[in-house]
């Protein structure tokens, strides 16, 4: 059920936006990885740099389970944040599998990347479905 654009305040559409954002950030960052992965060339230069792409995104994703578990924003958290980007983060980030120097194109870190793209698209859904003028 869709949130009608005059029964939620300008501040919540503000919270609710700035959520899907950094939603849809991760889940483009994990598909661009996972297209150039597949694709013929990932070999070579263009590994290393898919290999550095991941290892960045594994990175943010730790770093952003971190900060809503225990860190500054804990304190802070918005409503929207709590139900949707800090689950979809936490779960992204144990989906994904310490594999330091694996390169993109390997099947686990594959499987892992796909499976974190799945859960922040689970809970980017939820919220788009919420909020679709956004």
């Amino acid at each position: 059920m869709a949130v009608e654009p005059g029964a939620v305040s300008s501040n919540e559409r503000g919270e609710a936006r700035s959520v899907i954002l950094r939603l849809r950030r991760f889940r483009d960052r994990m598909v661009e990885i996972a297209a150039a992965a597949s694709a013929p060339a990932a070999i070579g230069v263009e590994a290393t740099v898919l290999q550095r792409k991941l290892r960045s995104l594994k990175t943010d994703l730790d770093h952003e389970a971190h900060e809503c578990g225990i860190g500054r924003r804990r304190a802070v958290q918005t409503e929207c944040e709590q139900r949707f980007l800090w689950p979809a983060v936490r779960e992204a980030a144990e989906a994904m599998p310490e594999r330091n120097g694996a390169p993109a194109t390997d099947p686990l870190a594959e499987a892992g990347l796909d499976a974190a793209r799945v859960r922040i698209q689970h809970y980017l859904a939820q919220l788009e479905s919420l909020y679709p003028t956004l």
